[in-house]
């Protein structure tokens, strides 16, 4: 009876901690997506931004720089002011994508599974992002 109760204890105590136990985040599965929709405009080559952040390798060096911006809100730039409407270009993170990053970085900004990882952005964002620099008349050319 009591290796029974001991068993069961056990059991049960292996099921709470698994089920408080967050799925791996990966940069595949769960943070390249965040990065097609919020930095690549800027970050990919020939762009403003300084360094590439298009694939694993190129974003997996910054990890922390890239924790240490989002929480302190550095980047995404965004210098419009929420008190005077919300912008259909807003790139700023919410928090669940800056909690994504976090995760990530803090668990050791691994890849993941290839087969995970979303469908490349063929434009990149880059088309908005050249239509933000010329403005809307140059944009209606595209």
């Amino acid at each position: 009876m009591f290796l029974r109760t001991v068993l069961i204890g056990a059991c049960a105590a292996l099921v709470s901690h698994a089920a408080s136990v967050p799925s791996q985040i990966t940069f595949n599965k769960d943070v390249l997506s965040i990065l097609q929709k919020r930095c690549q405009g800027c970050h990919r080559p020939g762009e403003v931004a300084p360094m590439s952040l298009l694939t694993y390798r190129d974003a997996r060096p910054w990890a922390k720089a890239i924790r240490e911006a989002v929480l302190t809100r550095k980047m995404p730039r965004w210098f419009a002011d929420p008190h005077y409407g919300k912008f259909s270009n807003d790139r700023s993170l919410t928090n669940n994508e800056i909690d994504t990053l976090v995760s990530w970085v803090d668990g050791g900004a691994r890849e993941g599974d290839s087969i995970r990882r979303p469908v490349a952005d063929r434009m990149g964002g880059r088309l908005e992002h050249r239509q933000a620099r010329r403005g809307f008349r140059d944009a209606a050319r595209f």
